[in-house]
């Protein structure tokens, strides 16, 4: 029996991991430049919790353990809701804004496919305590600057941007009140539907099918959608939203912003603005998204608090990088190779770089091989320099130090390396 890893979950080897860790390193940084500090929170969180404002979809996709006490359990899928529940935990200490991101993997059961596995890494921002549309602009220039800062432009990608406000207050003319979080999940899944099968759907919950197709349609930039959108008879809860909408435009200089009344978002803790982020032909799946959630807070026991965030996946991220050239390079070669010429001075070589790891990336020889063998290793390593520890150097407390892309060579006191 050959043992794999499990069905839509990845092996990370070598090469494959520091590609990884470049991409998070950028995330990281840029983050940290906007005043974001990094948390930690459990793999593993009640099921409760997870499942207090998730919605229908979520539930089923949760990785649930056996309950074997009274406790339910279950792996994160994203982690808005473990940060909130750490936000509540301190909520009374930490002064506002809060400003978290965290790095991390994330868990739903579901049929793996291009763009979306079973096990996946996010990079997930959220910012609490800020209603004002100051905090969504935040959240969608430090979202371009990732993206930026990992060599795409803002040509490669758009950002979708809708407010549920508006869409739910537009939906309540055309569908019942309690059909309403059906066909908002319906309106987010609509672009991987074919139409007959949406419509279908639509038609059990509505006998408006047209109209609200055609309030799908409303997309484009800002400058095109917005005067569209206040010429509409709108309810008090849609102006309200339109006006959101509006405020947070207005604080962006962004070519890539599109206002579009089909982006709904699935979950249903979203109560304001919603994004996501697509590549520019919008062939693959989103890459990032997020949105207002100012009803999450109170609604697993803390102080009403508002709140925004968005999360970046790693997948449709990679794609893209590949898919332009920008996937980051491996970097796994060492600083320094230190090759022993005999026997005689194995010894002192190791104790060299021993020392040197104090500083620097040092690899040395664990399979006892001949010199030349040894320089034949350092050179497939791609190191950028070997230090030959010989007997002769040594009496003079000294090591020859070969540059191994010029091949020029230099003897080097030892207490000088």
């Amino acid at each position: 029996m050959k043992y794999q890893a499990v069905k839509g979950m990845r092996d990370w080897y070598p090469e494959q991991k520091a590609v990884l860790n470049n991409i998070f390193d950028v995330l990281r940084t840029t983050a940290q430049r906007f005043g974001f500090q990094e948390v930690e929170s459990p793999a593993i969180e009640s099921q409760p919790v997870l499942t207090a404002k998730s919605g229908e979809e979520i539930k089923q996709q949760l990785f649930v353990f056996e309950q074997k006490s009274s406790e339910a359990l279950a792996l994160r899928f994203d982690l808005t809701v473990p940060f909130t529940r750490m936000l509540i935990q301190k909520q009374g200490e930490l002064p506002k804004p809060v400003k978290w991101f965290g790095l991390s993997r994330m868990w739903r059961y579901e049929a793996p496919q291009k763009g979306r596995l079973r096990e996946f890494y996010q990079l997930s921002v959220e910012l609490f305590g800020s209603e004002k549309p100051d905090a969504e602009a935040e959240c969608l220039q430090l979202l371009v600057a990732c993206l930026k800062n990992l060599g795409l432009q803002e040509k490669d990608f758009i950002i979708r941007l809708n407010n549920r406000k508006l869409l739910e207050g537009i939906l309540k003319n055309y569908v019942r009140e309690d059909k309403i979080e059906e066909v908002v999940r319906l309106i987010d899944k609509s672009s991987k539907m074919p139409t007959k099968e949406f419509e279908l759907e639509l038609s059990k919950s509505t006998n408006n099918n047209e109209i609200i197709q055609q309030i799908m349609q409303l997309k484009g930039k800002p400058a095109e959608v917005l005067p569209q959108l206040k010429a509409l008879k709108l309810s008090e809860t849609a102006l309200q939203g339109l006006q959101e909408l509006e405020a947070v435009t207005n604080l962006l200089e962004l070519n890539c912003i599109r206002i579009d009344l089909s982006l709904a978002r699935g979950l249903a803790y979203y109560t304001g603005t919603v994004f996501e982020c697509f590549d520019a032909s919008q062939s693959l799946r989103a890459i990032a998204g997020g949105g207002r959630y100012d009803n999450l807070v109170e609604l697993l026991g803390g102080q009403k608090c508002a709140a925004v965030g968005f999360a970046i996946g790693d997948l449709t991220l990679s794609l893209l990088l590949e898919e332009k050239g920008l996937l980051p390079k491996p970097s796994l070669s060492q600083e320094y190779y230190v090759a022993a010429v005999s026997e005689l001075v194995r010894a002192k070589a190791r104790e060299i770089a021993n020392t040197l790891r104090c500083k620097t990336t040092v690899e040395i020889d664990l399979m006892n091989r001949k010199f030349s063998k040894q320089m034949e290793v350092a050179n497939s390593l791609g190191v950028k320099k070997t230090i030959i520890v010989g007997e002769e150097e040594l009496m003079q407390k000294k090591v020859r130090i070969k540059d191994m892309r010029t091949g020029a060579e230099e003897l080097v006191l030892i207490e000088k390396l």
